[in-house]
């Protein structure tokens, strides 16, 4: 008889990456080949953007969990929710989902001369009015989205998708100016804004991260790749989720762009792999649709909810008034998350599925008694 086997109460659940803790830490590592390109092609304003967001989201998450939740008693700090380090997770995506400089005309405070329309590298430190639209994408993102409800895995839509749909609709962001430095990378318009057919050189320009983006995040492809692969070695995101959503937009590029949009022959193709390498999409699929809390927790919910992700997002990015939509999609398909959860379920172990016969006598027999 072996020695160390132990008993343990049901249910017998053991934690394969360590935690909370420790899938927060994969996250993270995963995120730094994004960082470092966002980094590289819109400079060091973007490190200055995610050290505001993470402090941020640090910051009213122990407020709220240590002051209002237990009103600062004695060892509050000690037990703070902030040590599983999802806020900190939270703080980076939000960060890379803004563009490294933002300029709302509405506001007069910013950091550069207001008497330069469009700003230049030589021009910007940073953006303050980038600083507190972070701040407050947090504050919805940690106190409202996830604390209000019970804390993590309790949030029923993904806190860092909340939080920049909530900024962009509060102020249209209709003036944003963004400023790169690596090659290319500037404050030219997206392919979403102005969908030229794509050539080669323009695919791996969107590859590499070689072009205009609105959000420091997407803009490098590989990096957001590399993300991906290294969270499914390590186990922690379902695989099959990100590729689901990637192909199902895909197909949907093609169905609405090529044959409704009835693009030429020769153009269906690169049309629809540039929507794969432009805006959130790969991004999101990766770090927000696999959210745990808002995804549902089967094989084939997985699936429907990766198809309607795409299906939305390829629907208000190609009818809809709006260049993106794919952080509007994983808020639309978290909210009906429950609804597949409750239809979409495994087979009980060891059921077996009645024959119709013997289920009609069986009714017979009770109906006579």
């Amino acid at each position: 008889m072996k020695e160390n086997l132990f008993v343990s109460a049901s249910p017998h659940i053991t934690q394969k990456n360590g935690g909370v803790r420790r899938i927060m830490i994969d996250v993270i590592v995963s995120l730094c080949p994004v960082i470092i390109a966002a980094t590289f092609f819109f400079g060091y304003a973007v490190l200055i953007n995610i050290a505001v967001a993470v402090a941020a989201c640090i910051g009213f998450e122990l407020l709220y969990d240590a002051g209002i939740k237990n009103k600062f008693k004695k060892g509050c700090l000690k037990n703070a929710s902030i040590k599983d380090g999802s806020a900190a997770v939270t703080g980076i995506i939000l960060a890379l989902n803004f563009p490294s400089f933002v300029k709302v005309d509405a506001w007069d405070f910013n950091f550069y001369d207001p008497r330069i329309k469009v700003p230049t590298v030589a021009d910007m430190v940073f953006s303050f009015d980038t600083l507190i639209l972070l701040i407050l994408a947090s504050l919805l993102a940690i106190v409202v989205v996830k604390m209000l409800f019970g804390g993590i895995g309790k949030n029923f839509v993904n806190p860092a998708a909340a939080g920049r749909v909530f900024v962009f609709a509060m102020v249209g962001l209709a003036a944003v100016q963004t400023v790169g430095l690596g090659l290319d990378a500037s404050t030219g318009a997206t392919w979403l804004e102005d969908k030229v057919t794509p050539n080669g050189g323009t695919l791996l320009n969107m590859l590499i991260g070689n072009t205009g983006s609105a959000a420091v995040g997407e803009t490098c492809a590989i990096a957001v790749l590399a993300g991906f692969v290294y969270l499914a070695a390590r186990k922690v995101i379902d695989f099959k989720l990100p590729l689901v959503i990637v192909g199902s937009a895909f197909v949907f590029a093609i169905l609405f762009d090529g044959l409704i949009g009835r693009l030429p022959a020769n153009e269906i193709l690169p049309n629809a792999a540039a929507h794969m390498l432009s805006g959130g999409l790969l991004f999101g699929a990766v770090y927000m649709s696999t959210d745990y809390a808002t995804s549902p927790n089967t094989d084939w919910g997985r699936a429907i909810y990766g198809v309607g992700t795409a299906l939305i997002a390829m629907l208000i990015r190609v009818f809809g008034g709006y260049p993106e939509g794919m952080s509007f999609a994983i808020l639309i398909m978290n909210i009906v998350t429950p609804l597949i959860d409750r239809y979409v379920y495994p087979r009980p172990f060891g059921y077996v599925k009645e024959k119709k016969e013997k289920k009609k006598k069986r009714d017979k027999e009770a109906a006579k008694v």
